[in-house]
């Protein structure tokens, strides 16, 4: 048998189309998982928690609490904790899990906990109230493995790609279906603390001015809000039942402080100027110095005061939801907008300006590189166009100086001339062709050079 397989080559690049397709599947599944349910993890895992059962074993319930309890520190561990507050170094990763419960095939451990308590439950009468329960409980897993005990297919649909944060929920939610099962529980007392539980919901890490952010609390007295450093920053908020909307007016650093009964809860975050939020997510566009552009803002945005880097001492003109911009230099162009009631920096971007490329030449009434003497004497030299497509040159170009050389019976003679090629009779009288060396051209950005070798036969005759 031949130690090699010859794969068809259209085969291979349908594999190939088919790992790439896999591998865009999960990273938009990673993507997908809103950051604000890794910032809610940690409480909902210690509302999960907080109930227990009194009794202390009834089909072996109590063994596998242990074993998952013991699990769960055991996966802390690997993935990285503050030793100080036992809290996950890096939530987010979902690297350690797969190679935690994947590869190291813990997940599998966990598994045969689960299968030995499903056979336990299997061999109970069918209206049995536990059997039932546990049917309930464990509908999901059983569907996804347990039922067909195939532990890889269960760790797979459990474990594969999830974030450590979102694991140790899941392990406080088999804790919680455990105890459901086992019966007779309790509220764990410390739960009954008379302190604001607040989850910020999202938008905290990357704040803008204007953009909203909501606090949740839970508790039935609303706390009370101190905004300790906001004070004598403009900022909006309300109440909305168990939710503070809270709108930020102002840039600079913020702090809220939530206060019920003994228990207090604070938030500093940082509010940051805005940006052009119609050009995120999109391809970037070509900018170029000296061309003028329009870039899109928003209505409040319309009377702060504008100024950039490309355009120095100079403001911006705002209109209809666009700010004007000519620059005038390559280069990053940093973009500031100061409100002139507080006298803050509201606005904040920065677009890249090209430098504006060298324009084609022409010269006007030259066909297939011939002139003849006779129209050459009747134009008095030669006109050079200049050509940039998609713009008007005459408003960006003006031509300098011209090298020439002439080439006749006189011998060779160099002349240079300003805007257009000017010839005397004497110049054109046996002359044989025209070589044009270099033109420079005064520009947006300074002096071009196009050294661009033209070569222009002339006859004495008209072609």
């Amino acid at each position: 048998m031949g130690k090699y397989i010859r794969i068809k080559k259209s085969k291979n690049l349908r594999f190939r189309l088919i790992s790439i397709l896999y591998l865009l599947f999960i990273s938009l599944s990673i993507i997908q998982i809103p950051i604000g349910w890794l910032r809610v993890n940690p409480n909902l895992r210690l509302s999960l928690l907080s109930l227990d059962s009194k009794i202390e074993d009834k089909n072996n319930i109590h063994k596998i609490k242990g074993e998952v309890a013991a699990l769960d520190r055991e996966f802390l561990a690997f993935a990285g904790m503050d030793s100080r507050t036992e809290e996950l170094l890096s939530p987010e990763n979902y690297a350690q899990t797969d190679q935690f419960f994947l590869e190291m095939k813990k997940g599998e451990v966990l598994f045969e906990q689960l299968q030995s308590l499903n056979d336990s439950m299997q061999s109970l009468p069918e209206d049995n109230k536990a059997r039932i329960k546990f049917k309930d409980l464990f509908a999901m897993d059983l569907e996804h493995g347990l039922e067909a005990r195939t532990p890889q297919v269960w760790s797979q649909w459990k474990f594969a790609h999830v974030p450590a944060t979102v694991v140790r929920l899941q392990m406080a939610d088999l804790m919680l279906k455990l105890n459901l099962l086992q019966g007779d529980f309790e509220i764990d007392p410390q739960s009954h603390a008379n302190r604001p539980e607040l989850i910020m919901a999202y938008n905290i890490d990357r704040l803008h001015i204007g953009d909203t952010a909501f606090f949740v609390y839970e508790g039935k007295k609303r706390p009370q809000l101190d905004l300790a450093v906001g004070q004598e920053k403009p900022q909006s908020y309300e109440w909305e039942k168990d939710t503070l909307v809270f709108v930020a007016l102002d840039t600079g650093q913020y702090s809220l402080q939530f206060t019920l009964g003994k228990e207090n809860r604070s938030f500093e975050f940082d509010v940051l100027p805005a940006n052009f939020k119609n050009l995120e997510y999109r391809a970037p566009e070509a900018f170029y110095s000296g061309i003028p552009l329009a870039l899109p803002i928003t209505s409040n945005q319309a009377d702060l005061d504008f100024s950039c880097s490309c355009m120095p001492g100079q403001k911006l003109r705002s209109h209809e939801e666009k700010l004007f911009i000519t620059p005038l230099r390559a280069g990053w162009c940093y973009i500031r907008g100061i409100d002139s009631e507080f006298g803050n920096l509201a606005f904040q971007d920065s677009i890249y300006i090209q430098a504006l490329p060298a324009p084609m030449l022409y010269v006007q009434g030259v066909s297939g590189e011939k002139i003849s003497q006779r129209r050459l004497k009747q134009m008095q030299g030669l006109d050079l166009k200049i050509i940039l497509p998609g713009q008007d040159p005459d408003q960006l170009f003006s031509i300098k100086t011209i090298h020439a050389q002439l080439y006749g019976n006189f011998g060779v003679k160099s002349i240079e001339t300003e805007g257009r090629l000017a010839l005397t009779p004497e110049d054109i009288e046996g002359l044989s062709y025209i070589e044009i060396n270099s033109v420079s051209l005064n520009g947006p950005d300074g002096e071009i050079l196009i050294s661009d070798r033209q070569i222009i036969n002339v006859t004495n005759h008209e072609s």
